[in-house]
Formats: structure tokens, sequence, C-alpha cells
């Protein structure tokens, strides 16, 4: 009897002590894909603060064992390039030089495609939202479908356009080609986002005697900050990293973005990582940075923009 009666606790305990294996199989699949989608730009970062030897070295290492902050350095003051050897020099020094100026290039391309997908893309995507018209269905599946066309079967048509029309090695083609992509995502998106804002809004506003463009600039659009602040994030990371047709349409400096600057980084003579590693850091941090800032309000406009259609 007294046997019996000792037993109970112990199978109570073991009871308690049950390990949620759930949610340890779900934290470990969540840390492996953290480690997954990070470690190779982790691995970037670090090795920027190295020598080339040391970020070519075998087995690689992720701690540095002589940081250095020359390859950023160089990019600030081109003169530090005196200390090196004649070789890298020889390779890389023309390219440090026009970095700065490839990501002047980047920061105005981008800039530009963001503000004009949110100036066009409201024009646009206001009437879907509140109008019923001829033809609105297919043209708006037509935005989409212009998206499946591959990009390798459009470089030979947009080249020979831009060269028609005098826009080659232009930073105004890039803006161009890049508004082709990214306006059909932003025309769905504020559609369906204008639509979650309840037309008694506006009625109220053109009882008030304001005009279709009042009503437009001091109610919707204040209302779709988030919307907005979403297609212009989307568009602007979208023509930020683009790398094919910034390659095929900019031949020289004035032109060139900082995905193919960098690019030039990398010959058949040589492979300086070091500088390499440093200018895909400064490439990735500015359009990093912009999404941390608006991770809330960009979340908020995909949310709502999906949930209407």
């Amino acid at each position: 009897m007294s046997a019996q009666t000792a037993q109970v606790p112990t199978a109570t305990i073991h009871r308690g002590l049950r390990l949620p294996w759930k949610a340890i199989i779900t934290y470990a699949g969540a840390v492996v894909a953290f480690l997954y989608l990070i470690g190779p730009f982790g691995f970037v970062v670090i090795s920027s603060f190295m020598t080339r030897a040391e970020a070519t070295s075998v087995p690689p290492h992720w701690i540095p064992q002589e940081p250095i902050l020359d390859n950023y350095r160089v990019y600030l003051d081109p003169s530090a390039l005196d200390t090196y050897r004649e070789e890298t020099r020889l390779t890389v020094g023309t390219v440090v030089r026009e970095v700065p100026v490839a990501l002047r290039n980047s920061a105005l391309v981008a800039l530009s495609v963001g503000v004009l997908n949110i100036v066009l893309g409201s024009l646009a995507a206001y009437p879907f939202a509140r109008f019923r018209f001829p033809g609105r269905g297919p043209l708006l599946v037509v935005y989409l479908v212009t998206r499946m066309v591959p990009a390798l079967a459009l470089v030979l048509p947009v080249y020979l356009v831009m060269r028609q029309i005098g826009l080659l090695d232009n930073i105004l083609s890039l803006i161009l080609m890049y508004l082709t992509f990214t306006m059909p995502y932003t025309v769905w998106i504020l559609k369906n986002y204008f639509q979650t804002i309840p037309r008694e809004l506006e009625e109220a506003a053109y009882v008030d005697g304001a005009t279709w463009r009042q009503a437009m600039v001091r109610v919707i659009l204040p209302v779709a900050i988030p919307g907005l602040i979403t297609v212009g994030m989307f568009s602007f990371m979208s023509s930020w990293g683009e790398f094919l047709y910034a390659l095929l349409l900019t031949t020289t400096t004035r032109a060139r973005t900082m995905p193919v600057e960098a690019t030039f980084l990398v010959n058949e003579l040589n492979v300086e990582y070091g500088f390499l590693m440093a200018a895909s850091v400064m490439a990735v941090v500015p359009p990093l940075i912009l999404a941390l800032i608006f991770q809330r309000v960009i979340i908020q406009g995909i949310a709502a923009g999906a949930l209407k259609g």
C-alpha cells in the first residue's frame, strides 16, 4: 500500500518534466534559417576588416586576427592607396576613386524611382480603387503580365530604344527602365490599400467644398502613408540592387551604379577581397537601414494592401 502511494508523486514528476519538443524544434529551425540567411552577409562584413592574405586564408575563420579599417578608409581618402603595392594601385586604384560616384548614382536613381512610384502610382491606382469602368479588370491583369516577361527577352529591344532616343550611359535610362518593372506592383498594392479607406472621408471633404485634388492631398494620401512608404521602399530597394540593366545601359563612371562598379574590383589579374567586401557592405547598408527604420510601416502597408482586392 505504501509502495503504490510512493509511486504516484514520481509519475507526476515525470509528466511535469515532459520536454516541449514542438517548441524546441520550432526554435531550432528558426536558428538554422537565421544562420543560413545572415551567415553569408556576416562573413562579408567580417572579411571587410581583414587583410587580403587573411581573407583568403585556408581554412577561413570568423574572427579577424588583425582587424583593419584600411578597406573602408581608401574610399574616403583615395590617397591612402599610396601605401599599397603597385599592383594593387594599378588594378583597383581607379575603381576605388569611382565608388563614391557610383554610390551617388545609385542613391539618385533609387530615390527618383521611389518618389515617382509614389506620385504616379497614386494617380494610377486611385481610379482602379474607386471607379468601375470598362476594361478595368483586364488592364490590371495586363500590368502584372508585363512582369512575367523574362528580363533577358527585353535586353535587346531596351538597348535599341535607349540608343535611338540618346539615353545610353545616362541615369535617366535606368530610372525609366526601373519604373517599368516596379510600377505594376505599386498600382496593385496602392489600389488595394485605397480600397480600405472609407469613402465617407472623401464625401465629407466634398461636402466641405474640397476639390478632388484637395481631397486626395489632404484626406486620402495622409491616411495612405503606410501604403505609400511600402511601395516607395519596395521600388527603392528593387532599383538599388538591380544589376542587369545597369550593366547594359551604362558604360562610364558618370552613370554606373554601385552593383556594376563593384564588379570592377574583380579582374583577370587580381581580386582585392578586402576592398570588394567593404564595397559590398557600403552597397547594402543604405537600404538595410531604411528597411529597419520603416519595417513596421512596411508590414502594415503590405498587410492592409493584401486584405482587400
